[in-house]
């Protein structure tokens, strides 16, 4: 027989729904963000696996290739941006269900495409549903997790990335014998977690901070107590609600959503603005240029074979994640800014070694190992940390989906351009353009970015 447990009472008012501890619900919710950005990993790294069967079965040219592997990060620009200004609008849960249709949808319509330009439409509709998950799953995890343990779940929510790429290379490692279509089924598999996602992501409740700004405090001190029930907490709520704002009218919420972008560059806002997108851009240029085309650069290296390239690159998010991990238990014990300031100096001073080092897989594989650990176990997961946690509630995902789009612009620069430059000027040319814009991001970490650690969220402008 199980034993009853006896709901406790806090023992001060709540101000803030991050008063209240880490519990099994808020915990689901962070899973249920995080298998949204395990999709992105999973659907964008498939790819680089893929291109392998791809190139031999429509032999397309370099910038044709550039194109559809940039295709998906497109769409993400558009998705992050329109989508993110429309979860500010009518809600986080709304969203939070219906992004996943486009990614079940579009990755079967991509394992079906008879040509190059099919298959870079239906990856860029992909890159639609992944960018439009980021600026709602990083504000809702942002505004269901405990101030002091914010970093934490933010971190694993980003840190499915390389979950994400892992299963990837798993998947297409065991398709790697099916014949020359394998390609087909690699790419539509990404269909099967998203129909799981989306029935699970049913039972997930609106944001309390966002239902307070619209004027719906009833319903935003609800779930605020169902939060604390379960952890067997009863919670005496202040007068000014589980946000520690009055709230506003929802017409007054629309309105001031009219001009969301432009309070983006409001004297008050705009030096984050500045720090969250351009440092995110920086570090996209790096990572994504070089997650994409990682085997196809290790298989040109002298001792490679197709399957040699596609069992090293497996190694590659799997030290990511052990980095990841690491990260997670020390964010919010020695800070954001300093894990992203020394993330981006070892990338652009590993990059520029790699650049003049012998192209040999001996010498750039360790390399490769060490890059990797930290871009994503720094700037790989403090970057979408800072958007979700810098811009209040009311532009909060219209300001993660600004900073996710101009991201994808340094990743669009990365995947289109490094293939160019490797096949025109060499691969160490590409490797000095990664180390630059690292090293440009360390300068602006230090310059610009504000330390978030046990500070609670904004709500308004």
């Amino acid at each position: 027989m199980d034993k009853q447990v006896a709901p406790q009472t806090m023992s001060a008012p709540v101000r803030d729904i991050g008063d209240l501890p880490l519990s099994k619900f808020v915990t689901r919710i962070t899973i249920l963000s995080a298998m949204g950005v395990f999709l992105d990993g999973y659907d964008l790294t498939i790819l680089s696996v893929a291109l392998l069967f791809i190139t031999p079965h429509f032999h397309p040219a370099p910038q044709v290739l550039g194109l559809v592997g940039a295709a998906a990060v497109g769409g993400m620009f558009v998705g992050s941006l329109i989508v993110g200004n429309v979860t500010d609008r009518v809600g986080r849960r709304k969203m939070f269900l219906w992004d996943m249709a486009i990614f079940i949808i579009f990755s079967i319509l991509a394992g079906l495409s008879q040509n190059m330009i099919e298959l870079g439409i239906a990856r860029f509709f992909l890159g639609v549903g992944i960018g439009a998950d980021y600026p709602i799953s990083g504000s809702l995890t942002a505004e269901f997790a405990p101030t002091k343990r914010r970093g934490l779940m933010l971190a694993m929510t980003i840190g499915f990335w390389q979950l994400g790429a892992l299963f990837a290379y798993l998947v297409g490692l065991s398709m790697l014998d099916i014949g020359p279509d394998a390609w087909r089924y690699m790419l539509a598999s990404g269909a099967i977690p998203a129909i799981i996602v989306m029935w699970l992501r049913h039972s997930v409740p609106e944001s309390p901070r966002w239902l307070a700004i619209m004027g719906r405090q009833k319903e935003a001190d609800q779930i605020v107590m169902d939060v604390a029930k379960s952890s067997h907490l009863t919670v005496e709520l202040e007068a000014t609600g589980t946000t520690g704002t009055t709230g506003t009218t929802n017409m007054g919420m629309r309105a001031s959503n009219g001009g969301a972008f432009r309070q983006l560059f409001s004297p008050a806002v705009i030096r984050l603005t500045i720090f969250a997108a351009l440092g995110w851009f920086l570090f996209d240029v790096g990572d994504y240029g070089s997650i994409v085309f990682t085997p196809t650069i290790l298989k040109a290296l002298k001792g490679t074979t197709v399957q040699s390239s596609v069992i090293a690159s497996a190694f590659l998010p799997f030290v990511s994640m052990i980095a990841i991990i690491i990260m997670c238990f020390i964010v919010d014990k020695i800070g954001r800014k300093v894990i992203q300031a020394s993330g981006f100096l070892v990338m652009g001073l590993v990059f520029i070694l790699m650049a003049f080092s012998k192209p040999s897989f001996i010498v750039l594989f360790p390399l490769f190992l060490v890059v990797f650990a930290f871009m994503e176990g720094g700037p790989g997961q403090t970057t979408y940390i800072y958007a979700a946690e810098v811009f209040p509630t009311q532009i909060r995902a219209t300001g993660h989906g600004f900073a996710t789009a101009v991201s994808r612009l340094g990743a669009l620069l990365g995947i289109f351009v490094f293939p160019i430059m490797i096949a025109s000027i060499g691969l160490s040319s590409g490797l000095l353009l990664f180390g630059a814009c690292a090293l440009i991001g360390f300068v602006l970490t230090v310059w610009i970015a504000p330390e978030m650690n046990n500070q609670r969220l904004q709500d308004r402008v």
